[in-house]
């Protein structure tokens, strides 16, 4: 959607998905289906994409390091058609770019304390602590960069000298985009996120159920029943 030039509310939060940006990339994306796609994956859920490509079943999958992680953790159970151990023969890449630019929403990982914490002060000391530098890098390193660092900072450590195949994800916040943009991240992007909007909105064109232009009048209405 970004990378055609659409997006699901502009920056006061008025719902602009239904444009002819939006249209073009759900046009795109249904012939796209067509042409490399399994069909099955309109019944999948979040995990399908994991078990197909270690299954072997399917050769690429829009996702994070989460396939070459379980990957090198059972190097004795995936293997390739030669028999080779399968994180031999895993790359990652970034999206390609649209007619509009190359984005991407990349998993973010949000700490916070919530009003209704019995324990206000303890949980902000534990953050503090948490995100020390000496402490962040523990678990930024043991994840291998799944979560990319918050700042460029994290682009010059040394843990993306160790696994060449991780090295994509290295950059991948510079083409990030939040949920919701070009309208500030909240509550009502997280909903519209949660409800699987703009999924279904791509699904149903591609699926034939919808004729692409009437697939996203449909998410563009669900969308203000949010921000409205």
């Amino acid at each position: 959607m970004w990378s055609f030039g659409g997006q699901e509310v502009d920056a006061k939060g008025k719902v602009v998905l239904d444009s002819k940006e939006t249209i073009e990339s759900a046009r795109f994306m249904t012939q796209f289906w067509k042409d490399a796609h399994d069909e099955g994956g309109l019944a999948w859920d979040d995990s399908n994409n994991n078990r197909a490509f270690l299954a072997g079943d399917i050769c690429a999958s829009l996702n994070g390091a989460s396939i070459y992680v379980a990957a090198l953790n059972g190097a004795d159970k995936f293997k390739t058609e030669k028999g080779a151990a399968l994180h031999t023969d895993i790359l990652h890449a970034a999206l390609p770019a649209g007619p509009k630019g190359q984005y991407a929403y990349h998993t973010a990982f949000t700490h916070m304390v919530m009003k209704y914490t019995k324990n206000t002060k303890g949980a902000k000391e534990f953050l503090r602590w948490a995100h020390k530098k000496d402490n962040y890098e523990k678990w930024f390193v043991v994840q291998k960069g799944f979560a990319v660092g918050p700042t460029r900072d994290w682009e010059k450590h040394a843990m993306w000298n160790n696994d060449p195949v991780m090295l994509p994800f290295k950059a991948a916040t510079r083409q990030g985009r939040p949920m919701g943009f070009a309208g500030a991240p909240g509550k009502q992007s997280a909903e519209a996120w949660n409800k699987y909007i703009i999924v279904d909105m791509y699904a149903q064109a591609a699926s034939g159920k919808m004729k692409p232009e009437e697939a996203v009048k449909w998410a563009a209405g669900e969308l203000r029943k949010i921000y409205t």
